[in-house]
């Protein structure tokens, strides 16, 4: 058996409201993983601003005469495993996967998506050197200024032999100034640029993935119910609604995401037939009363599961 969190973790920079990382945020959502009882054995995280102007903020000097890791993905990675190992848990490796702002320099932002899992584990396979882009960019021109999305992979084999895609993605938010008609009557997960995310996500994973054995996670920026969201629910279950035996109705009101007041639905768990969740431990709805709310605009979605026998 086997768990796994996804989390965006809003480059580490809650407490700012996103204006920069926090190497005390970085800490504490490092704590909060090594502290999950049992431990995850698979971490999907997304929203990392790894090393540029925002994230930095005039300490890349510093650290470098400290003698310390600049990246702010190094530092969350090495305080993860310091913390885990302090209480006799797991040792993680980790991936990286560059979206945004990773070709030299200091950019004024950068994002990518991570994938980290625990020694026992073995990675086989991933395209953590070329992320496969599924941006959709609708005018030419501006092409330049659309924020990159990417879908990263990777193959874990366990001791057992076993193997499972993980496929861990952040899809666009609905494009502004565009109507959006679909069964929700929102936005999330309803606008044409979407959908075309989607099918390019889709088409990736049905050329690479094992489907009976896939996971597709990450945050969709898309409600139950949505066209987004049927559309992978066409091929993959929502693991944590199976698991509920909850409609998509009933998931919405199930939020793990939040601005202001407002709470959305917007991170999924998605897997395939062969793959069947036995508890959501640790997964709560998005609100002030989450352990977790003061690190980031997300909350964890955790589950364990496991493979079925061919």
């Amino acid at each position: 058996m086997l768990r796994l969190v996804t989390w965006n973790v809003r480059y580490f920079s809650h407490s700012t409201r996103g204006i920069t990382s926090m190497d005390h945020t970085q800490r504490a959502i490092s704590a909060a993983i090594a502290s999950m009882r049992p431990q995850p054995d698979v971490v999907a995280l997304q929203e990392i601003d790894d090393a540029s102007f925002r994230s930095l903020a005039f300490r890349a000097r510093g650290r470098t005469k400290r003698g310390e890791s600049v990246s702010n993905f190094d530092r969350f990675y090495d305080s993860l495993n310091r913390q885990s190992l302090e209480i006799g848990g797991h040792q993680y490796q980790a991936q990286f996967y560059p979206a945004q702002g990773h070709r030299g320099g200091t950019p004024l932002y950068s994002t990518g998506l991570a994938l980290l899992w625990r020694s026992g584990l073995t990675l086989v396979d991933h395209n953590g050197h070329e992320p496969h882009d599924i941006t959709h960019r609708r005018i030419a021109r501006l092409a330049r200024f659309k924020q990159k999305r990417i879908c990263a992979w990777g193959r874990f084999r366990a001791q057992s032999g076993e193997e499972v895609d993980v496929f861990n993605t952040h899809l666009s938010l609905p494009a502004f100034f565009q109507r959006t008609n679909g069964p929700t009557g929102g936005r999330f997960g309803e606008s044409d640029n979407q959908l075309r995310e989607i099918d390019s996500l889709l088409e990736f994973v049905a050329q690479n993935g094992q489907l009976d054995r896939t996971l597709l996670v990450g945050d969709f920026n898309a409600l139950p119910g949505s066209r987004v969201y049927n559309r992978v629910t066409s091929t993959f279950r929502d693991a944590h609604a199976t698991f509920l035996g909850a409609p998509p109705a009933r998931m919405v009101e199930l939020p793990s995401a939040g601005f202001m007041n407002l709470r959305y639905r917007l991170d999924h768990v998605f897997s395939g037939p062969a793959l069947r969740f036995h508890d959501f431990q640790d997964t709560a709805p998005y609100g002030p009363a989450h352990p977790w709310a003061p690190l980031s605009d997300h909350a964890p979605l955790v589950g364990r599961f496991s493979v079925a026998a061919p």
